[in-house]
């Protein structure tokens, strides 16, 4: 029996190729795998030295030779390729272990792989006779295989991976020969695999699945969901909503809570703890069973005090102590913890019939980029919690109206069709909270209404974007009234 490896990431081959050694694998190695087992002193025989032909045109060519396939190819059941092999002096390769450069991180034309995805895909399409391996985290249950021996149900497991890898690749290699920079490329060539059945999608007679894209692996694909049940569609949905505000909060101690996509409690304070209890009670009632997103380990001090207000569905961590998940799993049993690691924002992709709409991220502005239309001067206090009105205004659902006191989300009307309606929501949700705070818009007001619910409200000051045709009549209104009028660079709508 043989094995061919070649590795770019060599991540496990010190316990895989000893594995194989005793297993009764002969080991074939290409160029730099097969000095990485010459410094682990295990036996194998080079590429060059099976095929007769040394590592051609600074290693362009190096399996690419019918020694290397033909063994890989051959189809045991057909006794004319037994005989052919018989008559090469050729041995069958059993196992094709390879993974490939790592492209997305170093693009060039000399990291394009040819001969790695040609050993991937003869392996694949041979799967009957040939099991092929390109994820490093499949080596353990390998190892275990190797005494019994792979079975076929494995082995075509293995080749759709390994076609979806190749597949994936390409579209990297595609995409930067587009020579187009821009986050909407000509072509978008997507590679996705099912990594995680939910619980159900988002409704309960509708399934659901999460989907990573191959080579991407960051984010959700690396969170890890602590408790006993699998996470629905709209636990990841509310879970990377609440965590995209979280982060752009910055670093300061922040807690975000997140119920049907919008978000429904903010704040940021000097402890964590305290962060948690004023986003929750800027909006109680609705917090309740939604999604809580911190920017802090959980302490078990921290679940402990979690634990005397109401119940959320998801808790959302950075990291976790392990007391910590068992005093919320303990007592909430139904609840989830995600731990989740982090990750830049990607361009968005959204189905339509018969097509895909894609948008890269709704970046927000700073509190510099604001324009002061009126002669009230806000304090540093006021611009600061107008920045942050914007920032949840982005992350809620429009039309979309704001309202944040001393950094805490106050009043949220989010997904009305009339602006002034979201204005009144969001006075109503504030109550006597509004005053002296800061509001924003998602978009500017048309009419002077919803600016004006605010004012009356004693919100003091106001941030919207321009481009309303009644720009002038709107500043006008904030100037009489001797509140803070701000303009706005960019709209965020959000749907």
């Amino acid at each position: 029996m043989q094995a061919l490896i070649s590795l770019y990431d060599k991540t496990g081959l010190d316990s895989l190729a000893p594995a194989l050694i005793e297993a009764g694998y002969s080991l074939i190695a290409s160029g730099g795998t097969a000095k990485a087992l010459r410094g682990l002193g295990i036996a194998h025989t080079k590429v060059e030295d099976l095929t007769g032909f040394p590592s051609l045109f600074g290693g362009r060519v190096k399996t690419l030779h019918p020694a290397i396939h033909g063994p890989i190819l051959a189809d045991r059941s057909l006794p004319e390729h037994v005989r052919e092999l018989e008559d090469q002096g050729w041995s069958p390769i059993d196992i094709v272990i390879v993974n490939l450069y790592p492209f997305d991180t170093d693009p060039s034309v000399e990291l394009i792989d040819i001969g790695g995805p040609a050993l991937v895909r003869a392996a694949a399409k041979n799967f009957a006779s040939v099991a092929v391996v390109v994820d490093p985290s499949d080596y353990g249950w390998i190892r275990e295989s190797l005494a019994t021996g792979i079975t076929i149900e494995d082995r075509r497991r293995l080749a759709a991976k390994a076609f979806g890898y190749v597949s994936a690749y390409d579209a990297r290699v595609a995409n930067w020969l587009e020579g187009d920079d821009s986050p909407l490329p000509t072509h978008q060539l997507l590679n996705l695999r099912r990594t995680r059945e939910l619980r159900y999608g988002e409704n309960p007679h509708q399934p659901g699945a999460f989907y990573i894209a191959e080579g991407a692996e960051t984010g959700w694909a690396q969170a890890q969901w602590l408790g006993t049940e699998e996470p629905s569609y709209l636990n990841f949905f509310d879970a990377d909503g609440a965590q995209r505000l979280l982060e752009r909060l910055g670093d300061r101690p922040a807690c975000v809570i997140v119920k049907h996509g919008g978000p429904c409690g903010v704040a940021r304070r000097d402890e964590i703890l305290d962060a948690y209890v004023e986003a929750f009670e800027g909006d109680p009632l609705s917090a309740f069973g939604g999604v809580v997103a911190i920017n802090r380990p959980l302490t078990p001090e921290l679940a402990q005090a979690m634990l005397e207000r109401p119940k959320f569905d998801v808790l959302v961590v950075p990291s976790v102590v392990a007391e910590a998940e068992q005093i919320i799993l303990g007592k909430r049993r139904r609840s989830r913890i995600a731990v989740f690691p982090g990750a830049a924002l990607t361009v968005g992709i959204r189905s339509v019939a018969g097509g895909y709409l894609l948008q890269p991220p709704d970046e927000l502005e700073t509190v510099e980029e604001f324009r002061l239309v009126t002669s009230r001067v806000p304090s540093q206090a006021e611009m600061t919690d107008a920045w942050m009105a914007v920032a949840v205004g982005q992350a809620a659902a429009s039309n979309a109206v704001t309202i944040v006191k001393n950094q805490a989300a106050v009043g949220v009307g989010q997904g009305q069709p009339s602006r002034v309606d979201a204005s009144r929501i969001a006075v109503t949700k504030a109550g006597d909270k509004a005053r002296g705070g800061a509001g924003a818009s998602d978009a500017f007001f048309p009419f002077p209404d919803g600016l004006e619910a605010l004012i009356a409200a004693g919100v003091t000051t106001i941030v919207a974007p321009s481009g309303s045709v009644k720009d002038d009549e709107i500043a006008k209104v904030a100037e009489d009234a001797g509140v803070s009028l701000l303009f706005a660079p960019r709209r965020h709508f959000r749907h």
